[in-house]
């Protein structure tokens, strides 16, 4: 059951980043050539719902998975003295960069998410400029920056973990 609990929590960081790069780099910026706002709005809407219903799921694969590697393959002497290890800061420091992504997430959804569709309906209906539109967009790609980074760090921490000859070694 360790091997496929690794297997899960692998592909589920996989499925989380892996999309993350693929917006940044090629979704994101494709969508800069479609100059019909209403086609705009409707491909990034799908887009980012899967994208969104991916990041969900694997949130969850991810931390169901992760649960089950501390409680059952972390020897029970790391579990208990985590800080006496490696282990213990390299976790600590993931877990809060874990808990700092899914709030940037939820943040991305709320304010920036919900405030360009509402800006792209008004855009749509004569009522806003276009230009805040996409100064709305523009601060919306320039924080998926910051949720990129942060999980990467997350997934290099997680390998860093998974190095049993670095981790489990006594600070």
């Amino acid at each position: 059951m360790d091997t496929i609990s690794l297997m899960l929590h692998v592909t589920a960081a996989a499925v989380l980043v892996g999309p993350q790069v693929l917006m940044f780099l090629a979704v994101t910026p494709a969508t800069w050539l479609v100059d019909d706002e209403r086609l705009k709005r409707d491909l990034v809407r799908v887009v980012a719902g899967r994208f969104g219903m991916l990041a969900g799921a694997s949130l969850v694969v991810l931390l169901l998975t992760g649960l089950y590697q501390f409680y059952f393959y972390v020897p029970e002497a790391i579990q208990e003295n985590m800080m006496d290890y490696r282990f213990g800061i390299v976790f600590v420091v993931k877990m809060s960069l874990f808990t700092v992504l899914v709030l940037l997430i939820f943040a991305h959804m709320i304010f920036f998410s919900r405030r360009i569709a509402r800006l792209s309906d008004a855009v749509l209906a004569g009522e806003a400029d276009p230009g805040t539109l996409e100064y709305a967009r523009m601060q919306s790609f320039l924080f998926s920056v910051l949720l990129l980074l942060v999980s990467i760090a997350v997934l290099w921490l997680g390998v860093a973990l998974g190095d049993h000859e670095y981790a489990r070694l006594p600070r």
